[in-house]
């Protein structure tokens, strides 16, 4: 192949002659054979490198995702045995270690629901029974006595009002664990004033507020039900005539400390690490549903803080919880 070029000698006009080159293409395919050479060259090393780099990712980031998408078909189809653990420091191995903490998390749901459940179906169990025996003593003819009826139909509407009790104590732990988290800064001394001052028993309730702040981050109507239930906990279980005493005062590392004591009797050392159980109670009896001190425990620890109790041979109970700065 050849490059021709003629051109044209003008003079006043007219063509006295003519330039004419030729020229072989040779050179320039030469040139062009080399750099083709050299990109089929680049384009082989690109695709090893590329081959290289796919393996690598597929080592190191798509076979843990799919790890991770095999765990989590596997806790929906209700397997939480095992977990990822993978042992690595980039975001990958982040990620699989907060897959962990949530599938631990989950399990611990999982069996707390289960366990409520039971506790739950014990403590229906009674006031059920009880109700279905008086109903059915005065179906088999009970109702014609008229000492008999009332008594059994006493029993039906204590077992009832217990039912009641139950029922509202597990929807106020519902709303509870549902909504736990703090909602904003609130005066802390109003609600304590608030929330305790209008609880009535036959104990006075005295109110000392000693601590260094006022304003706390949390739910209003939540950190108002645990002063209720801890006031009404220590009615329950005043001495006649005594004085309940709802004091607050600055704890350890900034907290606000918030303690609830009464006098009467102890509670015995066998009791006290379950008083936080659920319907856990030594007052069935008396009305008692064993969730108020439940309650007390999820707000507080909702809100960050802690719970205690400690009660003396001098017959004296001080429940406290504290909150954090």
């Amino acid at each position: 192949m050849y490059l021709f070029s003629a051109l044209p000698i003008l003079q006043d006009g007219k063509v006295q002659g003519v330039v004419y080159v030729t020229r072989s293409t040779n050179p320039v395919r030469a040139a062009m054979y080399r750099l083709r050479t050299t990109l089929i060259w680049i384009l082989a090393c690109a695709l090893a490198v590329t081959v290289v780099l796919s393996l690598f990712l597929a080592g190191t980031i798509s076979r843990p995702l799919t790890h991770l998408t095999r765990v989590a078909e596997r806790i929906a189809a209700g397997d939480w045995s095992g977990g990822l653990k993978l042992e690595r420091r980039d975001e990958i191995g982040q990620l699989a270690r907060a897959f962990d903490r949530m599938e631990r998390k989950l399990d611990e749901r999982a069996r707390y629901v289960a366990q409520l459940a039971a506790d739950i179906s014990h403590e229906f169990k009674s006031p059920l029974a009880g109700i279905r025996g008086a109903a059915g003593l005065l179906a088999d003819g009970a109702a014609d006595d008229p000492e008999a009826r009332g008594r059994f139909l006493d029993n039906i509407l204590a077992d009832a009002d217990r039912l009641d009790r139950l029922v509202t104590r597990l929807l106020e732990l519902s709303r509870v664990e549902a909504d736990p988290a703090p909602s904003g800064v609130l005066d802390y001394e109003a609600v304590v004033r608030e929330a305790a001052g209008r609880r009535l028993g036959p104990a006075e309730v005295e109110i000392a507020y000693r601590a260094s702040r006022t304003q706390v981050r949390g739910g209003r109507a939540h950190l108002a039900s645990v002063i209720r239930n801890l006031v009404d906990n220590a009615q329950q279980h005043a001495a006649p005539g005594s004085k309940i005493e709802v004091r607050v005062s600055d704890g350890p590392d900034g907290a606000l400390r918030t303690s609830v004591h009464n006098d009467g009797a102890p509670i015995k050392e066998a009791n006290l690490g379950r008083l936080w159980d659920r319907f856990f109670t030594t007052r069935a009896e008396q009305g008692g549903t064993g969730l108020g001190l439940p309650i007390v425990k999820a707000v507080v620890e909702a809100h960050g803080g802690t719970v205690s109790v400690s009660s003396s041979r001098d017959e004296s109970t001080t429940f406290r919880f504290d909150l954090p700065a």
